[in-house]
């Protein structure tokens, strides 16, 4: 979605740590520092661990660059997206919650097959690169969506649900209203 996502992205990424797993939380934009964007166990990582990262991915893009296996340099997002990814690994976490960074069907984080997709309200955000609509911007948030992954839908504007909802169809998923996913014991 467009609104929420950090907030919600920390509270399953909370609930989980909570609850005894190793966790990874992706997140962006950063606040103060760019380490935000990544923690283990609840925490940014250091700006050495971030660096080192940094390293490694950049040489890697460098070697796939000089192999002609990529056509251009990859993004800032891509990078310290990769850069995540690393650190999840080598951390060893348990589960990764991983904050979509612009729109979702062509996303950096799109790559990996989630156990979970959650869809947060839907507005006006980037339309030179989501599109000026509403359905258009739903549209491109849905590229998220997997087959036989679950999804958790926010309340939505009518003209994005629908899109939603047509793409879950199409994808034979069941979506669940968020206001449905919460309960209190």
């Amino acid at each position: 979605g467009t609104n929420g996502k950090g907030s919600t992205c920390a509270f399953i990424e909370s609930a989980l740590r909570t609850a005894g797993l190793r966790t990874g939380l992706f997140t962006s934009p950063h606040l103060v520092e760019p380490t935000e964007r990544v923690q283990i166990g609840g925490q940014a990582v250091t700006r050495e661990v971030f660096t080192a990262a940094f390293d490694r991915v950049h040489e890697a893009a460098e070697r796939l660059l000089a192999a002609g296996a990529l056509d251009m340099h990859p993004t800032y997002f891509e990078t310290i997206t990769a850069m995540a990814f690393l650190l999840f690994q080598e951390a060893a976490c348990d589960r990764v919650v991983l904050e979509v960074g612009m729109g979702g069907r062509l996303d950096a984080t799109n790559v990996v097959h989630p156990e979970l997709c959650v869809i947060t309200p839907v507005d006006f955000d980037h339309e030179k690169f989501l599109g000026d609509t509403i359905p258009k911007i739903a549209f491109e948030k849905a590229g998220i969506l997997k087959p036989g992954v679950p999804a958790v839908f926010a309340r939505q504007r009518t003209e994005a649900q629908e899109v939603l909802a047509a793409r879950a169809a199409e994808l034979r998923i069941a979506p669940i209203p968020a206001a449905a996913a919460l309960w209190v014991e």
